[in-house]
């Protein structure tokens, strides 16, 4: 495993919209968010109804494929290009950028999210794997969220999603759409077998504008990297690791959606980006993938703007001049694009066999401490560090909630859950996350006067943490 890169400001979730925030220059973004939720309903240095602070990942604040928006230019191609071998009558196909992204796209979803108690938005992809709604996304996405409703690419219809689950500590979460039926499915590939060099294209909701997915074309750089996420602060860090690398530019909103081989696999997920502003279109007969967005590798060349292969073909290749691109798979064919590109953005995705593996663990219910099966449970509080290393602080209480009702208040510190100790707000959370909305727990604290009171609260349905 080569060392851990930390990604800062590049980074972000899913994606609070309109506003300018840590991604490329020219693109428009989304706001800073404010301070991280506290165990299931409050935010540590901060009153509850505050929504999370996203890591700069990619959903909407790509950066999260948490990832910052970017607008998509131009349509995308549908469909497969042929074209005649110079030398022979014989038909071959070209495999391009755009033929990927468009078998790839009737498979998934746009992912919309309300945040907290304040009405803010973000917005990433999924990844659709049954015909009756079963979604595969960052957990980035949807962290935060009160309300998910989700758009299907195949039929155009919205909507309405639960959790099901999902991994926190590997960024995966899988949702559940109510009264879907029918859908298109992505095709998913063995990860095992992907190769540093392989061609492949990132898909998804870039810039959570809706719509046709958008796509950028790259290679895999590396494999099994680890990286630190942080928030738009440099602080919260979150360590991923054994993710592939590409050279692909992943973009805010592109969270949760797939990174595709040649073949219109799904051989990773989305969930982290660092990209630059480059310039660059490719693929025949269309326009930029999407704004800023590089080429299709390093170097220049007037060609098919495919997957071309040396010096001189168009797209993944690595030099200048004309050529025809496509896979080694002929010469001659289409040759409106232009394949050019600085190649210096930077793309992470969980490879898809470990993100099947943890959905498989989700279907089956088994929770952990990483792993959260069913909505989130929360006590209606914001909690803080006591910085004495002994429980966690009440900054605030949800007015009218259960744990009002119980007597706690600002100021108490919270020592005892169920008879596990507290000793910080993640042990706290991480004490709840064994729990769901609806189960009672018995809850011990001290109160500002020093005396200790103990009650049994009910947690309620808090947004995902």
């Amino acid at each position: 495993m080569n060392d851990q890169q930390q990604y800062g400001p590049q980074y972000g979730p899913g994606t609070p919209q309109g506003q300018p925030a840590y991604q490329p220059a020219g693109q428009p973004g989304y706001p800073p968010y404010a301070a991280q939720y506290g165990p299931w309903g409050g935010a540590p240095g901060g009153p509850f109804h505050q929504p999370p602070r996203r890591r700069k990942r990619l959903p909407l604040l790509i950066g999260s494929l948490g990832l910052a928006a970017v607008v998509v230019a131009g349509s995308l191609a549908w469909g497969i290009d042929q074209h005649e071998a110079a030398n022979s009558a014989k038909l071959a196909q070209v495999v391009t950028p755009a033929s990927v992204a468009a078998q790839v796209s009737p498979g998934l979803v746009d992912v919309n999210t309300v945040l907290g108690y304040e009405g803010a938005r973000a917005a990433g992809t999924g990844i659709v794997l049954t015909s009756d709604g079963e979604i595969l996304t960052n957990h980035h996405v949807i962290e935060g969220a009160t309300q998910i409703s989700v758009t299907d690419i195949g039929n155009g219809r919205t909507y309405q999603a639960g959790v099901v689950g999902y991994d926190s500590a590997h960024d995966i979460a899988v949702l559940k759409l109510k009264d879907a039926s029918g859908l298109q499915t992505a095709k998913t590939g063995d990860s095992s077998k992907v190769a540093v060099g392989d061609q492949v294209v990132g898909i998804g909701n870039a810039g959570g504008v809706g719509g046709q997915p958008s796509y950028a074309a790259g290679q895999v750089t590396a494999l099994n990297q680890a990286i630190t996420a942080t928030d738009e602060g440099g602080s919260d860090p979150e360590n991923l690791t054994g993710l592939i690398a590409t050279d692909a530019n992943i973009q805010a909103g592109d969270s949760g959606g797939p990174l595709a081989n040649a073949s219109g696999e799904v051989i990773g997920v989305d969930t982290a980006g660092s990209g630059g502003n480059n310039g660059g279109n490719g693929a025949p007969g269309q326009t930029a993938y999407t704004p800023g967005q590089p080429g299709f590798g390093d170097g220049s060349g007037q060609g098919d703007g495919g997957f071309g292969d040396g010096s001189g073909n168009g797209g993944f290749g690595d030099g200048s001049g004309q050529g025809n691109g496509g896979f080694g798979q002929g010469d001659g064919g289409q040759s409106d694009g232009q394949g050019s590109g600085q190649g210096s953005a930077q793309g992470f995705a969980v490879p898809i066999n470990q993100a099947l593996s943890i959905v498989d663990q989700i279907e089956a219910g088994n929770g952990s401490s990483d792993v959260h099966i069913g909505e989130t449970p929360m006590l209606g509080i914001s909690v803080a560090d006591t910085g004495s290393g002994e429980g966690a602080v009440v900054n605030d209480v949800l007015a009218g909630g259960k744990a009002a009702a119980a007597g706690l208040s600002a100021g108490d510190v919270i020592t005892e859950v169920d008879g596990h100790q507290i000793d910080s707000p993640d042990a706290l959370a991480g004490t709840l996350n064994q729990h769901h909305p609806g189960d009672k727990v018995s809850v011990t604290w001290t109160g500002q006067d020093g005396q200790q009171h103990q009650q049994t609260i009910e947690l309620t349905t808090g947004p995902v943490r």
